[in-house]
């Protein structure tokens, strides 16, 4: 009878989360030849197909979603005893996958990270930025930072750690050129620069009335900030990302009665029973640098 080893079930985990070799095998720092052996090792050693396969599409089969789910317990429960032995014996350690939004992670993440790291050396850091949620299950993210009103997700817990205050503004150009809104009414007469994955891609409180004319639209933050310096239209953009434009002349923040609801700056991870130490440290050192 064949064998299979823990690092096949870890691969067969990644395969279904991934939905293809290719992103398992980049996930699990391999090749898809390898991927696809530990795999049919896997089948060979059960003696039933787990997956079915195609050239666009990776499926379960009906074998395969039942033993799925005794792999996933297996794997947490050997996560967790390892995380319970190591706690309160040695320093966390081990790989850290974060996911950031791009010009946050740029900005404001990244830098404080050196210091985090001199003072965890047992742990590297793996950081994905993309201004897209990502999916934490599917590419294997131990914790995202996500700036917005609330999270939906049942399946993640989410840590508040600032609010995210929103400012309207346009450039100096632009107000010479069109004129300053003084109001929300005569703000519905300009030009905006739109941000493609909020909800109504302004994130400034209009009437629903209005069909707004949206100039230029991006899904990200820098790319609009450059738009509005060089007055394409007026944008609603996070303080923390405008804040020096501001100081410098480059930006007018208008509309100033007009108050926008802060967005919150959240740290999400996946809901288990129990939390790697190494996660821990990383939401403990989080909730110190971005302090309400």
């Amino acid at each position: 009878m064949k064998q299979y080893t823990f690092t096949d079930l870890e691969t067969f985990k990644a395969v279904v989360e991934a939905g293809s070799f290719n992103l398992a095998a980049d996930r699990l720092s391999t090749s898809a030849a390898t991927v696809s052996r530990r795999i049919n090792t896997l089948e060979s050693a059960l003696g039933v197909r787990l997956l079915n396969r195609t050239t666009r599409n990776i499926n379960l089969t009906e074998a395969g979603e039942q033993y799925l789910d005794d792999v996933k317990n297996i794997l947490t429960s050997v996560e967790c005893s390892e995380d319970r032995i190591r706690e309160g014996k040695v320093e966390p350690k081990g790989e850290l996958r974060i996911a950031a939004p791009m010009s946050f992670g740029l900005n404001h993440l990244s830098p404080i990270l050196p210091e985090f790291m001199n003072s965890y050396p047992d742990i590297s850091i793996n950081l994905k930025l993309e201004d897209s949620l990502t999916d934490l299950q599917a590419e294997g993210i131990d914790i995202a930072l996500r700036i917005g009103k609330n999270i939906k997700d049942s399946s993640l817990i989410a840590t508040a750690l600032c609010p995210i205050p929103i400012v309207i503004c346009a450039s100096p150009e632009y107000l010479k050129t069109n004129g300053e809104p003084k109001n929300i009414d005569e703000l519905q007469e300009h030009s905006f620069v739109g941000y493609s994955l909020a909800t109504n891609n302004l994130q400034i409180p209009l009437d629903l009335n209005v069909d707004p004319k949206i100039r230029f639209t991006a899904n990200n933050g820098d790319v609009m900030r450059n738009a509005v310096i060089n007055g394409i239209g007026i944008a609603a953009l996070p303080l923390f990302f405008v804040k020096q434009d501001i100081n410098d002349g480059k930006l007018i923040s208008i509309v100033k009665d007009n108050k926008i609801e802060p967005n919150t700056l959240y740290v999400v991870r996946l809901s288990r029973r129990f939390t790697p130490s190494k996660v821990r440290v990383m939401v403990d050192y989080l909730k110190q640098a971005f302090k309400k």
